[in-house]
Formats: C-alpha cells, structure tokens, sequence
C-alpha cells in the first residue's frame, strides 16, 4: 500500500522553529498517532536530505548533488514506521524543479506519495523577519537598502539578498518548482494566523493538512527564533560590515564564532523597538498579496485558514525606529562584555572536556605502561 509523505516547505519566519520544536520532541506521541519522522532534527534533515539534494548555507541549492548519500534515503523512508509520513525544513521552499524532481523520485522509490505543505504569512510581517534574519547571516544591508531592494526586484535590479527573499516567500514560485509532480488535491497552503492572535493556529492547522490529532504535538515552552530589535539588528549589521572577508566559512568560521554565539545569548532580542513595515511601502505590499492570494485561489490547492488573512492588517504598517548613535553604542559595548562571558564559559568546558579526555586517555595507556615496565 502506498503512503503519503508530507512534506512541509516552509516558508521561512511563519512558526517554523516552533512547530519542529514540538514535533522533533514528540517523536513518540507522534509514532503513536500514526506519523512517521524520517528525520528528527533539523540536522537530521539537512544531511540526511538537503545537502545531499545540494543545499548549501546562504547559497541555497547551488552545489554538487552527492548520489552516494541520496541512494540511502528510499530505504531510510521505507524502513521509517507510520501510516504517513512528515518532513518538514523551511530551506525546502528554495528547492527547482530538478530537486523537487528528484525527492519525488526518491520517494516513489520507497512506494510513496508526495504531499506537499506550505505555511505562509502575510509579507507585511514576513519583510521585516526576514530582514533581521539575513543579517544572521552575513547581510550588511541597512533596512531601507533591503525595502528598496525587495520592491524593486520585480525589474532585476534588486539584488542578491532580495532574489533570495523572493525565492524563500513567493508562494507562486516556490510552489511552481513541483508543477506536474504534485497535484493541486495533494497540495496544501496554510495561512498563519498572528501568534498574538491565535498561538495555537499553526499546530492545529499543520495537523489538518497532514491528518493528525495536534494535541500529540509537545508545544514549546519558549519563543523560538525571536526577531531582533532594530538596535541589536544594527550592531549585528555592523559586525558584519567590520569583519569584511574575514571567517569567510559560514558554518565553521562565521557560525561557530559570530552567530551561535550571538544567538546564544551575547545578543539579546527584542530588547529595543520591532522592525515594522513602513507605511510608504504598504502599497505595493498589498498588490502583491491580492495577485498572490487570487494566483493561490485559481490553482485550486486546499486551502487551510484564511487566505485574505496574508493581506496587511489595518494598522500594520508604522514608521520605521531608526535607533541612534549612542543606543548602538551602547548596545555594542554590551556585547562585547557579554560575549566575553560567553567565551569563557566555552573555554571552561573545553578545558574540562579536555581533561576528561586526557584522564580517560591516561586510564587506557595504564595496562601498556605496566607491561613495559616488566
């Protein structure tokens, strides 16, 4: 017998982090209700899936497929108990026609049917989380440089960071890499509710679209992935703008040393004023998400939630806080301090780890010693 494989798109910043958090740690509760987790963590899904399809940091699926590693994932699907199963990476809404040809066929491989599911919110929100979110990594663009970039991209001269906006929130484009894959009946758009509104909204619809009871779902204690303020967003942005060229490996160099520790605490969030969308830029905003919700509507796909909910609320949009000197100023010496803390504690527990290591080391060299010294 055939089974369904959902596979959850993204987008990026529409309750993503929350969602796997609760999903990745009610693998049980969810076995139970009959869904299968090939991949339980989002580690998991990127070299157990995304990698090998290509997908690198930033570039999205710019590089080499590795068959190897691809040729394992049909028994990997196969051999995961469930009456369905569920993937779910929000990198996946970057995928072409080519990747999304080829995870269709590795599925098919494992007797499977893909089904596809899309969470989206509205751009009027989605801008200004994205926004800080590139700074995350590597962005130096100012907020206004990023506006202009993203309304003007339509034309080609938007730039590299509003190409890779588009290419992660268009719900048109991200959906047209699986045309004549996977069918309008087996597609799923779910439009988010704000948290502030409905914090269960996501849970209950993802558990809809798939055909699960979402009470299953272990729902988070914390925010997860919070947004910045505009005066960590612009110290963050300025670190970026002074290292240059410098830690020019991502995960090892620029991850290991900026960002990880940056989110890890040395930089707080939302302790100054949200990014908002400002009221100049509502316009095209708007025009944008009528044509993108008719578009959505005229592809017949089943629709979960309200579709007229990715419209602007009324009152949205406000004037940008443009953060002063001395606020940044301020905010930078913090973080310095704070990651100096930072550091010394992960210096303490390489020390201590490597003490450890140098005790087991010396435990296990004890039986050689002792024959030698007869």
């Amino acid at each position: 017998m055939t089974r369904p494989l959902f596979v959850h798109l993204g987008t990026s910043k529409s309750g993503t982090s929350s969602l796997q958090a609760g999903i990745w740690n009610s693998v049980e509760a969810m076995a139970a209700a009959g869904v299968g987790l090939p991949f339980r963590t989002r580690g998991a899904h990127l070299d157990g899936l995304l990698r090998p399809l290509g997908w690198r940091p930033v570039d999205a699926f710019d590089g080499a497929v590795d068959e190897a590693l691809l040729a394992g994932v049909p028994a990997r699907l196969r051999e995961t108990p469930g009456d369905l199963l569920l993937v779910t990476n929000e990198d996946l809404a970057e995928v072409g026609p080519s990747q999304a040809a080829r995870i269709v066929e590795l599925a098919s491989e494992a007797d499977l049917e893909v089904h596809l599911v899309l969470t989206m919110r509205g751009w009027a929100d989605q801008i200004p989380s994205e926004y800080q979110q590139f700074i995350k990594h590597r962005m130096t663009l100012t907020y206004p440089e990023f506006l202009g970039d993203v309304r003007r991209h339509s034309d080609g001269s938007g730039g590299e960071w509003a190409e890779r906006y588009w290419r992660r929130q268009d719900p048109g484009r991200i959906l047209d890499a699986w045309a004549g894959l996977v069918p309008a009946e087996r597609t799923h758009v779910i439009s988010v509710p704000p948290f502030k509104v409905d914090p269960d909204g996501v849970f209950r619809m993802m558990g809809e679209a798939v055909g699960f009871d979402d009470s299953v779902i272990e729902r988070p204690t914390r925010a997860l992935n919070s947004s910045y303020g505009v005066v960590e967003a612009e110290v963050w942005r300025r670190v970026n703008l002074a290292l240059g060229d410098r830690l020019p490996d991502f995960v090892r160099d620029y991850g290991r040393n900026v960002r990880y520790p940056f989110v890890l605490g040395s930089l707080p969030t939302q302790a100054s004023a949200r990014f908002t969308l400002p009221p100049e830029e509502l316009g095209w905003v708007t025009e944008y998400a009528q044509r993108s919700i008719d578009e959505l509507r005229s592809r017949a796909y089943v629709v979960h939630g309200d579709l007229d909910g990715l419209l602007p609320r009324e009152g949205v949009a406000k004037p940008l806080v443009v953060p002063t000197t001395e606020e940044v100023a301020e905010a930078a010496v913090k973080l310095v301090a704070d990651f100096a803390v930072y550091t010394s504690g992960r210096v303490e527990r390489i020390r201590a780890q490597g003490h450890a290591q140098g005790r087991a080391s010396a435990e296990a060299e004890k039986p050689r010693r002792r024959r030698w010294l007869r």
